[in-house]
This record gives structure tokens, sequence and C-alpha cells, in this order.
């Protein structure tokens, strides 16, 4: 009896085996014989190897059938030979497949040692793919645009470059329009023509250079259009190799030059703007940048003369960071009604403070610690302690500070500072924000200053009045700071126990039988604060440093509940490990501003393509 219903079960699953793949073939010849397809197959001993066959066939298919239309990139290999040029092509295709395909069906039948694999696209589908790289295209080129405006030049240069080679793999490349100020542009031809304007736009000097043991420390003034560059990264040749990446802000950066500077008579800068270290935030910016011929741009080279720096050159210092947006204010223009007039204003008894803050630059150029610590409240000096072994601190020019009454504090801005670490391979340039305590005479807090860009667009909301647009400004300062000097007990002090904290990622999802489909999605996480604690505890451990820069802002307020707000922020990320841009979103109750409280946090690499960013409407 159990021989006869083990030979009746083997017989029905062999019908069943035999009926299934019949179906299969009957689907797969079908989908062969339509025009409307793209497809590959394979066959192997696993699922894996069988798969992997049927996606070269596929991608080679979509090569061939788009290769007369890749226009513009072929003119970029035209050196090739032929075999190279396909290779090219097929490579830059695959970055569609592996990152974008979204409806790639699999058709999956029998079992090891001999698994069969068809894999097929509605050819519709891939012409969707080359629409969503031409929007992403476009709007690398808008996010360009803005930062060119607000004159931050590392953010234009990075955007306009991953447009222009994105643009290369595109198959209508050539015949892209955007429209810039009522005027089609041909990207193909506009892209090369922005990045060369903008370094036409760019100047450096020497401004000034002090030494350190066997390291000489340029400061440079560096302005773009005649007027102080937002934001700049660089590398500096010192007569043997390129440096790590330097960060300047708000025209203020620095160049470092080990052994006799004397031997050096001039200086050559190479400005960056194929940001490799960022890549990685979006896999199909990555595969791409990775694929095409890389664009050189010669007007990257800056070369100056180090004759005249024998002593520092004469110059006016750099305005510090907001000191502008905040001239009315320290002159005592500030709000009159209710408790406001007592809480934000003019100081009226600047050098008792600039006397404080003398000692403290001199404890920093002697780097004699100790010899300021009466300048400090104990909580003051843990942070003053934290912010000077950031990254080998210095200061880099002689401030002109602004002062201004803030609850029972002054505000003063800035010190300027450079901050190097690890063999140098990030170098920062700082402005420094100190925050003494009126009654006791000496610095509670220090921060790192927002740029003149951001102050400034806090600063111009005439809506709201100046003390919270100074809460603000001051929140965020602190915000950036205690994760740059890993204050992760501040930190946890700020985010409500019940907060939301979000954070999304690109994700590249293997095929699979399951998910049907190879495609790149954006995976949000959610966060309990313990979680993200944790999370954020272990960053902190596994990076010498973490910095944190803000470039554009915009702000709701709630309308209930007071001084909550919505803060949206593009945010650029640095840290040993790691590199990205993306966009945070905070929502702040800031009532109290000595206990601000974040109830929502949100990351995102990039706009959602149905929402675009986080704000108070969603929450």
């Amino acid at each position: 009896m159990n021989q006869k219903v083990s030979r009746f079960a083997w017989c029905f699953w062999a019908f069943a085996w035999l009926s299934t793949a019949s179906a299969y073939s009957e689907t797969v010849d079908e989908i062969k014989s339509s025009k409307q397809y793209y497809w590959g197959e394979g066959v192997s001993k696993t699922a894996a190897a069988a798969e992997k066959q049927a996606l070269s066939m596929l991608i080679s298919q979509i090569s061939v059938s788009v290769e007369s239309k890749f226009s513009l990139l072929k003119e970029e290999v035209a050196t090739k030979n032929q075999s190279e040029i396909k290779e090219q092509l097929s490579s830059v295709v695959n970055t569609y497949s592996n990152a974008t395909i979204k409806n790639t069906e699999i058709i999956q039948w029998g079992d090891e040692p001999e698994v069969h694999v068809f894999r097929y696209v509605r050819r519709s589908e891939v012409y969707k793919i080359f629409a969503e790289r031409e929007r992403k295209i476009r709007e690398f080129v808008e996010t360009a645009a803005k930062a060119e405006q607000k004159l931050q030049v590392a953010d234009a240069l990075k955007y306009y470059y991953w447009a222009l080679m994105l643009l290369q793999s595109h198959p209508d490349g050539n015949a892209i329009k955007h429209k810039v100020e009522e005027k089609e542009e041909m990207l193909a031809v506009y892209l090369p023509q922005r990045i060369n304007d903008i370094f036409d736009g760019l100047k450096f000097e020497v401004a000034g250079k002090q030494e350190e043991k066997n390291l000489t420390v340029y400061r440079l003034a560096i302005s773009f259009r005649s007027r102080q560059a937002g934001n700049c990264d660089y590398a500096v040749f010192d007569g043997r190799t390129w440096s790590p990446t330097m960060s300047a802000k708000d025209g203020q950066g620095v160049a470092e030059i080990l052994g006799d500077p004397a031997k050096l008579k001039n200086m050559r800068i190479k400005v960056e703007y194929v940001f490799g270290d960022e890549w990685k935030i979006d896999t199909e910016v990555q595969d791409v940048l990775e694929k095409v011929e890389p664009v050189t741009f010669k007007k990257s080279r800056f070369e100056i003369s180090l004759g005249s720096a024998s002593q520092p050159v004469p110059t006016a210092p750099m305005q510090p960071a907001a000191t502008s947006a905040f001239a009315a204010l320290t002159t005592g223009a500030y709000d009159a009604a209710g408790d406001i007039a007592k809480r934000v204003g003019a100081v009226e008894n600047e050098e008792q403070y600039r006397a404080l803050l003398k000692k403290v630059e001199d404890a920093i150029r002697s780097k004699d610690y100790e010899a300021a610590k009466s300048c400090f409240t104990p909580d003051g000096y843990d942070v003053f302690i934290r912010l000077v072994k950031y990254g080998n601190a210095m200061i880099i020019s002689n401030p002109t500070y602004a002062f201004l009454l803030f609850e029972d504090g002054v505000l003063a801005r800035s010190l300027p500072m450079r901050f190097s670490f690890g063999n140098n391979r990030k170098v920062f340039v700082e402005d420094v924000v100190f925050d003494i305590s009126q009654r006791e005479g000496k610095i509670q807090a220090l921060s790192f200053g927002l740029s003149s860009a951001v102050c400034d667009e806090i600063m111009q909301r005439q809506q709201w009045n100046e003390y919270s647009r100074i809460a603000i400004i001051n929140f965020l300062e602190s915000y950036k700071t205690a994760y740059a000097l890993k204050r992760l007990d501040y930190i946890r002090s700020i985010f409500s126990d019940n907060a939301l904290i979000i954070v999304g990622k690109v994700v590249k999802t293997d095929p699979t039988v399951e998910n049907r489909f190879t495609t790149q999605r954006i995976l949000r996480t959610r966060y309990t604060k313990t979680q993200y604690m944790k999370q954020l505890s272990s960053v902190f451990h596994s990076n010498e440093y973490v910095n944190i820069k803000f470039t554009d802002v915009s702000i709701q307020k709630a309308g209930v509940g007071g001084e909550i707000y919505g803060i949206q922020l593009n945010q650029n990320y640095f840290s040993t490990t790691y590199g990205d841009t993306g966009y945070l979103f905070l929502v702040t109750d800031l009532n109290d501003v000595n206990k601000p409280v974040i109830h929502v946090r949100t990351w995102q690499p990039e706009k959602d393509p149905d929402f675009g960013v986080y704000d108070l409407s969603h929450f």
C-alpha cells in the first residue's frame, strides 16, 4: 500500500512539474515572440547563477536596442574601438538595470542542479526609467542653481557635475533642455559652461600665515564673484603631494604646508567638483560616476604666489557669520512689546567681554587651556575642552566680534578656527560662538556657528519677532555642535521620550523570486529614542570626527502650541568613515529656549517623488 501511495505521489509530482514547466514554456514563448518586451534567460545549477545569466542577457538586449540613442556618451568615448564602446554602453545600461528598473518580472522553474530563470520587462518600462533619470538630472540642476545664487560654491559644483555625468548616461542626453531664466538651454552645452563660469568667478588670496612646529598654515581669503564664497572644497599641493580636502566657510579657508615654506614660491590649488566621497549616498549616482568616463575641468586648478606671504597680509578681518543680519539688533532696534525686550537686544559694556575672550584666545594659541579655566563655568569648560580637542584646533585670524544680549547671556560671534583630523584626512573651518553668562561673567556654552547664508535666511523672516529668530539659530547651532563634539547626554536631553525618529536610506534590492524586481528604493526605518541613542553612540565611538553643515533652510511655525517650529534643512554630513547629503526635518518646541525639545526628527537622502520633503503637514 505504501509503495502504491509513494508511486502515486511521485507520478502526481512529476505531472504537476511537467504541467507547470509547460505553462511557463508557453508564457515564455509568447513573450519571446512579442515585440513588447526585452528578455533574457539562464539555466544553471543554482537560482542565483541562472538569474545572473538572465539579467546579463536582458541588459545585452536593451543595450543593442538603445545603443544608437546614446549619442552624447558615444562622443565622449569616440577615441575607443567598437568593442570598447559596446562595453561602455552595456556598462551604462547596467546602471539602469541594477538601480532603477522597477518592473522586471521573473519566471523560474526547475530545481537544482537545473534551474531555469527567465527575466523580462516591457519596453515601455525601460523608457520610464530614462524619464526618471531625466527628472533627477533636472532636480540636480535646480539644486545647483539655488546654491550658486547663495554663493555656495561646493554645492553648486557638486550638483552641476553630477547632473552632467547623469546626462552622459542618458540616451537622449544631447537633446535634453532645461528652462533657465525663461530660456530653454541645451544641458549638454549649458552644464560645462556653468561649471567653468563658477571657476572663472573664484579667487584665492593669501591673507596671512602662522607657523606651528613643522607646519605652516596659510589663511586664504576665498571670494566668488567679488563676494565671500559661502563654501568651497579644495586640495592644496605642498610640493610633494596633494592634501586632503579642505572645507572653507564664509570666505575663509586654510592651506597647510609641511616643511620649509621658503622652498615653495607658488601654491597650487585644485577645487573639488567630483565629490566622490559622497557618491555612496545615492547608488544610482555611484553606479554612473564609476562607469561613465569622467569629464575634467582644467579651470579647477589655481596657482597663487606665496612671495607676499612672508609677513601676514594686512587685510580687513572677515566678518563673522550673521553679523550683518544682527546689525539692527545690536544697535537696540528690537521688540519693545511684553518681556521680549528684556531677553534680546544690544550689549552696553562690550569691553569686559572682549577682555574675557582675549584670554581664551591666548590660551588656545599657546595650547595652555588650563590658563583659561577661570573664564568658564564648569559646563562651559567641559565643552571648551571637547572643542579644542576636536581636530587639533587652531585660530586662523583675529576675530571681529559682534555681541548680542539673549536670555540671561551675551552671544559673541565669532572666532574663526581650523580643525584637522587623522593625518589631515579632512580639514574644516568653523566659526566658534560664545555664550557668556551675564550674572557670572563667564562662558557657559560654545557652539559652531551656522553659515552666513543660513543665518541671513532665518533673520529675514520678518513674520516672527527677533527673539524667535535668534532662538532658532541658537538651537540649530547647539544641535550641530552636539553631534560634532559627540555630546550624547545633551542630545538625549533634547529629544522627547516619545520622539518620532525616521531615518531613510537608499537601498539596492537584489532580484529574487519573492520581490520579482530589481530596484532602488528608499527604506524608512522608525526608531524609538532608546534605539536611536544606541545607534548614535555606536557612530560616535567608531568615528574620529563628525561634522554637520546646513545649507538651505525652510521653517514653518505650528498653528498651536506657541514657539513650535517645523525646520527643514539640507544637511551635509561628514564623518571619518562616511559622508552624505540629504534632508533633515525637525519639529522643535522652543517655548523654553534653555530646554528645547525635539518631537520629530526625519532624515531622507533625497526628495520623495510623491511628497518631496517631510514638513509639518505630515505630522
